[in-house]
């Protein structure tokens, strides 16, 4: 009888070990890692320009190839922009935008998967008027120009950049509108 008793308190033993191993595994496979989105572009923009977005973890490793909604309202909060973008190997995604002049409200959102939470974020973005420079013909030339051995003028106009040339031939170009153009087309010189 004694055996008896022993067997059934280690069965009983085991069973509960059973149902406490089972709950802390269920535990763990369903726990989803944080996320963070982040606007990563200029919240005032010129027509024309690039909405950028990362998405990671808290520790801010990549998560890639992932679907993140972009929705922009207008002033009025009417929806201009619903597109869904994929994340790259970086966790970086790019939209390129086709606003007006005006206010915006930019609502990033993840929905996450199995192993990620979902995530949001809400910006507000500017767009300017793109600004238009002309550079007369009588002030440029093609011709090699000692005082501007990389061709920066030639550059900026081919690229639609204002220009200036100084006394001594110096090329000046329009900074602003520089840094624009090498924000939309990742080119730099």
């Amino acid at each position: 009888m004694e055996n008896k008793n022993i067997i059934i308190i280690l069965l009983a033993i085991i069973v509960v070990l059973g149902v406490v191993a089972g709950a802390m595994f269920l535990q763990s496979t369903n726990a989803k890692e944080p996320t963070k989105v982040k606007i990563t572009s200029n919240k005032t923009q010129y027509e024309g320009g690039t909405l950028s977005i990362q998405l990671t973890d808290l520790n801010k490793t990549a998560i890639s190839k992932e679907n993140v909604n972009i929705t922009i309202t207008n002033k009025k909060g009417k929806v201009v922009v619903n597109e869904t973008v994929k994340t790259n190997s970086k966790g970086k995604a790019k939209l390129d935008l086709d606003l007006k002049k005006g206010k915006y409200t930019v609502n990033v959102t993840y929905s996450g998967n199995e192993n990620y939470t979902g995530n949001n974020t809400t910006q507000k973005l500017t767009i300017k008027e793109e600004v238009k420079e002309t550079v007369s013909e009588s002030s440029y030339s093609s011709s090699y120009n000692s005082a501007d051995p990389n061709g920066l003028a030639e550059k900026a106009e081919a690229a639609g950049i204002g220009y200036t040339y100084s006394d001594s031939g110096e090329v000046f170009i329009d900074e602003a509108a520089y840094a624009e153009y090498s924000q939309r087309t990742g080119e730099t010189w």
